[in-house]
């Protein structure tokens, strides 16, 4: 009896605290109290979402900027730091939001971008719809394929501490989510879909960030589903589903002069599927020096893929390119327990620079096989790299 006394006055303190806290600080700011609407315009709704961002970063204690449910008409929105309190507010999406779909709304790079902001939580059932379809078929995109440059649908720069979870992206006009400049990043349970025709729509693009743990994602576009750019730090990702689209890649890199390196990237447990790409490293020709280290891939599932292992060291997507090698140097790279089907002959292509060989590049238990029941044997083919394979090698290996 004075056991179940003791309990019941435990609980009861603890709601009394938690009621206390609520009173003390935690306060909910929702958008429709700021006049946001279901049947607002795209101009009036972002008004709306800044007025609420702001009073939200203004407020001296916790605070959660809240969606509600509805589907939003919103144009381009910053939640932009730095706020009163640390942490920045939560914003938690709970209801659907879709960007105009004219290129005309959008001057800058971005729909939806998070700035300067400390322990970040960004979560909720919501969908953001970039609504990128007429983008995609815009003719200046077409025809003078220039696409490189559509609005990416969520940035975050100059986060410091973040949890994005449990959100639906889907038809970004660029990429769906983008990191720059950021640190200490959790991304986690997100559901990121585009037609596998849509042109850059990378899932998810990290560039100069670091301690970045992408983990449980599901990832269908018509570009990379994850591409690591320069700057990458101590990136891992983990329990991936990708495809369609262009594999997991750690680049485009050199493309530009005083890059920063890539180091330390880990890939694991995840499954590649219809892509044109499974695990990709791939450089510029005639790049600046810079360097990309210390990468693993294991245990990777590959099914139906194209090139399911590859560097690049030639990588040249437009028609008019230098002869002169790439000079990002490339080592320390392990390709650990690949399985699964390949689409093409070829399923482990190292194709490295006559200036910048690739050293030790490891490759530990590759079991790759033709997708059909053929006879077509499948191969491995090498240029200027060193290293070596152990355990079960299929195809041969040519290190």
């Amino acid at each position: 009896m004075a056991l179940k006394m003791a309990t019941t006055l435990e609980c009861l303190a603890c709601l009394v605290s938690f009621l206390a806290g609520y009173a003390h600080g935690d306060k909910v700011f929702d958008v429709t109290k700021y006049a946001a609407s279901p049947d607002g315009s795209a101009e009036d709704n972002s008004k709306a979402f800044s007025n609420a961002w702001n009073a939200a970063c203004q407020y001296n204690r916790s605070a959660t900027l809240v969606i509600p449910k509805g589907t939003f008409l919103v144009g381009p929105i910053v939640f932009k730091g730095p706020c009163v309190s640390n942490p920045s507010p939560s914003v938690q999406i709970i209801g659907q939001l879709k960007a105009p779909s004219s290129l005309a709304t959008f001057s800058g790079p971005s729909w939806i971008e998070f700035n300067d902001l400390h322990e970040l939580v960004l979560n909720g059932s919501g969908i953001v719809d970039g609504q990128g379809a007429d983008a995609w078929n815009n003719k200046t995109c077409n025809k003078e394929k220039k696409c490189k440059n559509l609005p990416m649908s969520m940035r975050f720069i100059n986060i410091v501490g973040g949890q994005i979870t449990d959100l639906t992206l889907r038809d970004s006009k660029g990429f769906h989510v983008d990191f720059q400049q950021s640190t200490s990043i959790t991304v986690s349970h997100l559901n990121i879909s585009a037609p596998g025709d849509s042109p850059n729509t990378d899932g998810i693009h990290i560039s100069r960030t670091q301690n970045i743990n992408i983990t449980n994602v599901f990832i269908s576009t018509g570009d990379d589903c994850i591409s690591i750019g320069p700057g990458s730090i101590n990136v891992t990702i983990s329990d991936i589903t990708c495809g369609p689209g262009h594999g997991i890649s750690v680049g485009s890199l050199g493309k530009y002069q005083n890059e920063k390196n890539v180091v330390g990237v880990k890939v694991k447990n995840c499954t590649v599927f219809d892509t044109t790409n499974g695990l990709r490293i791939k450089t510029w020709p005639g790049s600046p020096p810079s360097e990309a280290s210390n990468i693993t891939f294991e245990d990777i599932t590959m099914n139906n893929v194209s090139r399911p292992i590859i560097i690049d060291q030639f990588y040249c997507p437009i028609h008019q390119c230098t002869d002169q090698p790439s000079r990002v140097r490339i080592h320390d790279v392990v390709f650990r327990r690949v399985t699964g089907t390949t689409n093409t002959p070829v399923a482990v292509t190292l194709s490295c620079s006559s200036s910048m060989p690739c050293k030790n590049v490891q490759l530990q238990d590759i079991d790759l096989n033709f997708v059909s029941s053929n006879a077509t044997k499948i191969t491995s083919s090498c240029l200027n790299v060193e290293g070596e394979a152990s355990g079960t090698q299929n195809p041969n290996p040519c290190v």
